[in-house]
């Protein structure tokens, strides 16, 4: 009868304690995190200008979806909505007759964008803890309208958006993620204006 009780006692303490041992990676397996969030982006390649002409720092916002294929790797989507500024430079110059050409003046720009944007992510969870990620995705999005008005702009945008996210609780998460544009956002093929940004995403994740 010891023996019994003894084997009881053994099974009651030890098995909750192999049942703790599973990590926060292992539980995510297989399902799906939400996240709202807002985000604050600056342009370091845009002019400090005219304050009537557009802003370094401006915001957004949106919300993603995360599902759990591995402890380890995730796959998530979402939506946004953001406001940059981006730079435009070059100079004007006259061709002389004898061939060549004489430089006038050299100017910058700085160009207001509000796009709706489509990332797709590829998420790795390298910690059993699941506080941080890193993230690497793709960008699609559509550009809703630029800055002076009658600006010629293209209709869509494409952007690598590389990304480290960290938990700062059970559920806000803060992100830095950087904008790698490769769209030309005006038609003029002259001076390219595309997306070069720093993001400060805060999330509040659903789960």
């Amino acid at each position: 009868m010891r023996r019994f009780w003894l084997t009881m006692l053994l099974c009651v303490t030890l098995v909750p304690c192999a049942t703790a041992q599973t990590t926060a990676q292992e539980d995510a397996v297989g399902h799906f995190t939400y996240s709202p969030y807002l985000t604050v982006l600056y342009s370091p390649y845009s002019l400090k200008g005219d304050k009537s002409n557009g802003h370094r720092v401006q915001a957004g916002f949106g919300f993603e979806a995360e599902y759990r294929v591995r402890k380890d790797v995730g796959v998530s989507a979402g939506i946004e909505l953001e406001n940059f500024g981006v730079k435009e430079s070059g100079s004007v110059s006259f061709s002389l007759p004898g061939g060549g050409t004489y430089p006038v003046f050299d100017y910058e720009k700085e160009y207001d964008v509000k796009t709706l944007n489509l990332p797709v992510m590829l998420n790795i969870h390298p910690l059993k803890s699941d506080r941080l990620a890193l993230r690497v995705g793709i960008q699609p999005g559509l550009v809703l309208n630029t800055h002076p008005d009658g600006l010629k702009s293209r209709k869509s945008s494409l952007v690598m958006p590389l990304g480290v996210a960290v938990s700062l609780g059970d559920r806000v998460q803060a992100e830095l993620r950087y904008h790698l544009g490769f769209t030309n956002y005006l038609e003029t093929k002259d001076t390219p204006v595309r997306q070069r940004t720093l993001a400060l995403n805060v999330a509040y994740v659903i789960r």
